[in-house]
């Protein structure tokens, strides 16, 4: 383990500074929340790379040659106008994701340098402890409570999933944490799970995988950037 060296802290002045800037955004974007009915989420349509691939052959070759092809209630404009507003959230999305990948970034550094802090304290603490009582009693405390565990030799397997993709992963070790380690937003539901039930994970966050859910259906919900997860295999 190393100190990492930063140019730049997040101190409690800037901290509230950015917490000003959400709160203002959020005041802005907020009106965008769409609050759906358990019956509404089950129906919503996964439109990944394939399916936009469609509509976007649907949009040229029918739509615009053959106006007459237009549901009732629409027009080409308005149509274009539902693109617009989809590429605009994907920016968006990318932009937020893009800041919560940096504060990630932030919170891994500033765990490292306190763990290197906190053991070169203990170092300090075991040469002190040979003179010192107390101190001594102090290291041997620490030794017990955290050394004397049995390790375990299980690790974490990794993942990369692209853009607006979905993956299914067999032998998930339930109660285990299913952890976001890229930038994007992902979900994840039992393999043929009631879609009500999906879960979503941010970036830089985990979730205990429930119990019974060994096979998992992950998704991407980003189209613009991979994702990247991590869970325990059994």
């Amino acid at each position: 383990m190393q100190f990492i060296p930063v140019t730049a802290s997040l101190t409690p002045l800037l901290n509230t500074s950015i917490d000003t800037q959400i709160t203002t955004t959020h005041g802005i974007i907020d009106v965008l929340k769409h609050v759906l009915t358990p019956s509404q989420i089950k129906q919503v349509l996964r439109v990944a790379a394939k399916n936009e691939a469609k509509i976007s052959a649907i949009s040229s070759k029918l739509m615009r040659v053959h106006a007459e092809t237009i549901p009732t209630g629409l027009t080409m404009a308005g149509f274009d106008a539902l693109t617009q507003e989809k590429t605009d959230s994907n920016n968006l999305e990318a932009l937020f994701l893009a800041l919560a990948g940096i504060a990630s970034s932030n919170s891994k550094v500033v765990q490292n340098n306190r763990m290197y802090y906190a053991l070169q304290c203990l170092n300090i603490a075991r040469q002190l402890g040979k003179t010192n009582e107390t101190i001594d009693a102090i290291v041997k405390e620490l030794s017990t409570e955290f050394s004397s565990r049995t390790k375990s030799t299980k690790v974490e397997t990794v993942f990369t999933i692209a853009n607006g993709a979905s993956v299914t992963v067999s032998g998930v070790q339930t109660k285990k944490y299913f952890v976001n380690t890229g930038s994007t937003v992902l979900t994840f539901l039992k393999l043929n799970g009631l879609l009500a039930q999906t879960i979503t994970v941010n970036p830089g966050s985990g979730i205990a995988v429930p119990l019974q859910w060994t096979k998992i259906v992950v998704t991407n919900v980003s189209t613009t950037a991979d994702g990247v997860f991590s869970v325990f295999i059994q």
